[in-house]
């Protein structure tokens, strides 16, 4: 990554953090002083770094791990904040960066609500965060993983 690429994805994680959204490449450009193509460029290197996902097809960020640009069943909440999660492990993480919160999202077997809370780094809450497909192929499908 050089260092253009690592502004690049900084404004991007400034952004989730500031906005729960991702920014549009020329929303980047404009930040970052430059053309938008550049812009683009360093995002498609950034994905194929694994450092980001864009959305298929496009030069959007569709994930910047742990935060997700697209809605999700995974809600986290940090105070008035919200952002969404690519998955459960996600929402936790984005808790352990900003703190106190919870993670709601749904039983994909029953449909029954879930929350997991955390209160001074301590995880609370019932179910089981299941993964169904081994960390070390998360990448080859990781928008569905």
């Amino acid at each position: 990554m050089n260092e253009f690429e690592r502004a690049v994805r900084a404004e991007v994680y400034r952004t989730f953090r500031d906005e729960s959204a991702a920014p549009s490449s020329s929303a980047l450009a404009r930040r970052l002083g430059v053309a938008e193509v550049q812009v683009v460029s360093a995002l498609r290197a950034l994905a194929d770094e694994h450092c980001l996902v864009l959305r298929p097809g496009t030069a959007s960020v569709w994930m910047a791990h742990p935060f997700s640009a697209v809605e999700t069943e995974i809600v986290v909440a940090a105070g008035t904040r919200r952002w969404y999660a690519n998955c459960v492990w996600d929402g936790l993480a984005i808790l352990a960066l900003f703190g106190d919160g919870t993670v709601d999202t749904h039983s994909p077997g029953s449909g029954e609500p879930i929350r997991f809370s955390v209160n001074r780094g301590v995880v609370s809450g019932e179910g089981i965060v299941h993964f169904l497909v081994p960390a070390a192929r998360f990448w080859e499908n990781i928008g569905y993983t």
